[in-house]
């Protein structure tokens, strides 16, 4: 396999780089092998250059997901950005809410999230936004080497399992994940509301 070295010495060198991505993500350089040199100050840039040897593609979109929930992860740690207290959120401590926006979703339990998706842990209300510099979309390169379906996908997909999102990635067409989508979301909503009902009795 022939082997790619790109040098990294500064910002421009890196920003040529991302706008090359779209090409290097092509049949194109299938048989190429990147190596990336001089990277110590470009963050994360180790996982785009993973990603980018890997050539079969479900693996490929499994590593850029997984790698991006790990990424959004460890940059939180153990800071609680939400503000949960009792259950409670900032926005909710004057309310007859709780568990934030979780509450909306089948996979919360009291020990945290049961599943890893990717979207819920880009999604950030105003009150946290306001309060700490999360990571976002944009921050994250490695989905420069999305489709445009899965970048639409990465951005919607809220209160799935991460198989589920994963096999709406790995699909071709946007009206089948779309579809998918669709349908789990009034799934959970009809699911939420008839466990609301069994708690009352």
């Amino acid at each position: 396999m022939k082997t790619k070295s790109i040098v990294i010495n500064n910002e421009h060198d890196y920003n040529a780089f991302l706008k090359k991505l779209k090409f290097y993500k092509t049949f194109w350089y299938h048989r190429t092998c990147f190596t990336i040199e001089n990277n110590k100050q470009i963050p994360y840039i180790e996982y785009v250059v993973e990603a980018l040897n890997i050539k079969n593609r479900k693996e490929r979109i499994q590593y850029i997901y997984d790698q991006s929930c790990k990424i959004i992860d460890d940059r939180i740690g153990d800071k609680n950005i939400c503000g949960f207290k009792n259950g409670k959120c900032y926005t909710q401590k004057n309310t007859n809410l709780c568990n934030g926006c979780c509450r909306k979703c089948l996979y919360q339990t009291c020990h945290g999230c049961s599943t890893k998706n990717l979207t819920c842990k880009l999604f950030n209300c105003s009150e946290v936004r306001k309060r700490f510099h999360v990571l976002t979309f944009d921050d994250l390169k490695l989905f420069q080497l999305l489709s445009l379906k899965n970048k639409l996908i990465v951005k919607s997909d809220l209160f799935s399992s991460r198989e589920d999102v994963l096999k709406d990635l790995y699909a071709y067409t946007l009206t089948y994940s779309g579809i998918r989508i669709i349908y789990r979301l009034i799934r959970n909503a009809i699911l939420l509301q008839d466990n609301k009902k069994h708690a009352l009795f």
